[in-house]
């Protein structure tokens, strides 16, 4: 199941399809009494390089917790996760049997060490339901969406959350607005963004906490989404309120900063409906997505984004709001 990222990132991303492919696989878990429980996880294949048997590794001095090594795959360095360990499962599977997911996404690749890997499944991500449905989703939930398949629901994981835990020195956690010198934050420059709505859409619970403490430190209005069809559901009843109260749109909300994976409905595709009708058709609109290659920059300002970022880029975005508003 070797992966070309390219190609199943067009998949992904055909215009606004609202479609995704998935990986299945499955972690094996140990019980009190030595039976074995299989769990059934996802992860977008636009994130997946390759499938790859256990490799050689070398331990690495002082490690995180839950990183198992670091293997050479074509020239690169990556390091390896014990998923199941992160995932606090005590993992049934012998070691030399299991597989390696290899991603890359966030401009890094990784490792994460699995029991097995079963199928795709080329899905609409209306048939994606978000977790809330079923646990209670907060900052901490590292599962942001959920598949069901005919005896089993399949969890797909926050790995950008998980990389981010392992390895504290590559999260957006780290980036202070305030400490930023290329941020201007003063009485006139708050007073100007505060005159401003951001909608903020994402599916991670983790990721908008930090691009709304990102935004609201700098002074402006932010609304949370957390998909969207989320999002359609609030700009839709904005658009109705204008229409009542005859005022802009842009009196409620000034620009939308949205992911691109979503349950229920993409980024994309929300793009695409936006910008099928009058009242959205010259609101601002970025992309802020791990998986944003050249490839899927093209065909996100295709069907209409104005910008697009990639998420370690969390620095960049108060200048590039400042630049659409202000």
């Amino acid at each position: 199941m070797n992966a070309v990222a390219d190609e199943k990132q067009k998949i992904l991303l055909e215009s606004g399809t609202n479609e995704l492919e998935i990986i299945e696989f499955q972690l094996r878990k140990l019980l009190p009494g030595g039976s074995e429980k299989v769990s059934h996880y996802g992860i977008n294949v636009a994130k997946v390089r390759e499938v790859i048997r256990v490799p050689e590794t070398t331990d690495y001095p002082n490690p995180q917790p839950h990183l198992v090594g670091v293997f050479s795959l074509r020239d690169s360095l990556i390091p390896l996760v014990d998923l199941a360990g992160w995932l606090g499962v005590k993992s049934a599977g012998e070691f030399e049997r299991k597989n390696v997911i290899v991603t890359d996404f966030n401009r890094m690749s990784n490792g994460f060490l699995v029991d097995g890997v079963s199928r795709i499944h080329r899905i609409s991500w209306s048939e994606v339901e978000s977790p809330s449905q079923f646990l209670e989703s907060g900052e901490q939930d590292c599962v942001v969406a959920v598949v069901r398949r005919e005896d089993r629901l399949i969890m797909i994981l926050d790995f950008e959350k998980i990389i981010s835990d392992i390895n504290p020195e590559l999260s957006m956690e780290k980036y202070d607005v305030k400490e930023d010198r290329k941020v201007l934050i003063d009485d006139r420059m708050t007073a100007k963004r505060q005159a401003n709505t951001l909608l903020v859409v994402d599916d991670s619970a983790f990721i908008r906490k930090l691009i709304e403490t990102t935004l609201r430190t700098a002074g402006y209005n932010v609304i949370a989404a957390k998909d969207g069809q989320d999002a359609w559901e609030i700009l839709s009843e904005f658009e109705r309120v204008a229409e009542e109260e005859n005022m802009p749109v842009s009196d409620l909300v000034s620009m939308v900063i949205s992911d691109v994976e979503m349950p229920r409905m993409d980024g994309l595709h929300l793009v695409k409906r936006l910008r099928e009708g009058k009242t959205y058709a010259n609101t601002p609109i970025m992309m802020f997505s791990s998986i944003m290659s050249d490839d899927n920059r093209q065909k996100a300002l295709a069907l209409g984004a104005n910008e697009t970022m990639t998420k370690p880029e969390i620095g960049r975005m108060v200048g590039a709001v400042d630049g659409f508003l202000l």
